[in-house]
């Protein structure tokens, strides 16, 4: 069911990282020279060595141009004082997106693969990203060397033209949202690290974080800014500093496509010391008031991208929220105040043609999801996530009913991203909602089933827990 389009199956990025490896690693010792490493990855035709040791090393062609000939090293100069100590792996069984991921995250083009903790491998940039121009590692790049927000103005269309791309090459909606999500955080990393520079080093440890779908990794086209600051000592200066800071990243942001949250859920206004954001935290759990309830849903899901300091206090937080029933039935209640788009008999309604998936479907699962998680005390961000401990547990809602929004939620999400792109590649303004008429009739049948579905997981909700009955 919810079968909405059918994409090609993607070809590289669902592989397990081993099923991708094309020979044994290739090793040199820490005494050989960088022109031995460079004349042992000609003859093999690699772009990277790794040097024998414990740890184990590795130097790549980006090395041997960034370290040695930008360096002006002579070509006797040791690898073990150029190569990367230690290596960042990936295990052979981790899906071969992970392993991209990684790349973005760490801005690196060779991946050595371990198994049993042993090198068994190494992928590439060039295994992973068959496409043609640019891709997702270039994209990185661009933004690892951004010396001013104003030189990436085309960010916005970059991205487009990505999401596109990765659409194309068979990628679910899903995939290519945690794609875009790195290259964001990424990006905020660069933002924040600009801003330090221009503003002296920081007075205290802190953290940039994301909620909304940029912290469950389920963004895809640009949106609006979902972001807020924490730091350790609330005094004047901090106070004051991190002011500057969140000013200068959030004007970073916009200036390369990221409009304004029109609730305000920036850092420019959500910037306190931790102490607050424990306050804030422990309030809206054990008050649960509307907006409290509104600001609980938002920054629950909240992911640190920038920064050094803990956030497991938080974290434990929202852990004991699992004991607050008042609190967990608020949510609940709230999460049936979205509507599925259905009349009766359970028919399609559209407004001026038009069915609005994020409020009619998305937000309700991604809703349902959360305080599932919730309840069962779990700190998993992504809404599928969610829905595996809903699942597991029997919080809020059933195994069966878990496994169908499961199914239902990236049947969505890819529709959504498809018509999304449309709107892109015509010059039109982006939303979130899908024209019936450029649905096929199989089409328009899987998307009434699957706000059926949501419907009536709403429904045995409401009476399971006598939702009506709340104030």
């Amino acid at each position: 069911m919810a079968n909405f389009t059918s994409p090609l199956s993607d070809a590289t990025l669902g592989l397990p990282v081993k099923n991708l490896i094309k020979r044994a690693p290739l090793f040199v010792q820490a005494g050989a020279t960088v022109a031995e490493a460079a004349q042992a990855m000609q003859a093999a035709r690699v772009g990277s060595v790794l040097i024998a040791g414990e740890p184990p090393g590795i130097i790549t062609d980006r090395d041997l141009r960034g370290r040695v000939l930008a360096a002006r090293l002579g070509t006797e100069t040791s690898v073990s004082e150029v190569m990367t100590r230690p290596v960042i792996t990936i295990n052979a069984s981790a899906p071969a997106l992970a392993a991209l991921r990684l790349m973005i995250e760490e801005n690196i083009h060779h991946l050595p693969v371990t198994e049993e903790g042993k090198i068994v491998g190494v992928v590439s940039a060039t295994d992973l990203l068959i496409h043609q121009g640019k891709n997702p590692l270039y994209l990185r790049s661009v933004i690892e060397t951004l010396d001013d927000s104003e030189r990436l103005g085309n960010y916005a269309e970059e991205i487009g033209q990505l999401a596109n791309s990765l659409f194309h090459s068979g990628l679910a909606a899903l995939q290519i949202s945690q794609i875009l999500s790195s290259l964001n955080d990424a990006l905020v990393k660069r933002l924040v690290t600009l801003a330090i520079a221009k503003l002296g080093a920081a007075p205290t440890r802190f953290a940039w974080i994301v909620f909304g779908s940029e912290g469950r990794f389920e963004q895809a086209l640009l949106t609006d800014q979902d972001n807020g600051l924490i730091y350790r000592d609330g005094s004047d200066a901090a106070r004051r500093y991190f002011a500057a800071l969140a000013q200068q990243v959030v004007d970073g942001l916009i200036q390369v496509g990221f409009p304004r949250c029109p609730g305000g859920y920036m850092a420019t206004n959500w910037c306190k010391p931790l102490a607050e954001w424990q306050s804030l935290f422990s309030r809206w759990v054990s008050l649960p008031e509307p907006q409290a309830l509104l600001d609980a849903a938002i920054f629950f899901d909240f992911r640190a991208v920038a920064g050094d300091l803990p956030l497991t206090t938080l974290d434990e937080l929202i852990v004991l929220a699992k004991n607050e029933k008042r609190f967990l039935a608020q949510l609940a209640k709230d999460a049936l105040g979205f509507h599925p788009p259905l009349g009766f008999f359970n028919r399609l309604q559209s407004e001026h043609g038009k069915v609005d998936l994020k409020k009619g479907g998305i937000a309700p699962i991604v809703a349902l999801a959360r305080v599932a998680a919730l309840a069962a005390g779990s700190r998993q961000r992504s809404t599928l996530e969610r829905l595996a401990v809903a699942a597991a547990s029997g919080a809020v809602i059933n195994r069966e009913s878990a496994r169908l929004l499961a199914e239902i939620f990236p049947a969505l999400l890819q529709l959504r991203l498809r018509e999304q792109l449309n709107n892109h590649r015509a010059n039109r303004p982006i939303d979130n909602s899908v024209l019936l008429t450029e649905l096929s009739p199989l089409e328009r049948g899987h998307l009434k089933e699957a706000f059926g579905v949501i419907k009536q997981i709403q429904d045995e909700l409401r009476a399971t827990w006598q939702l009506d009955r709340l104030a």
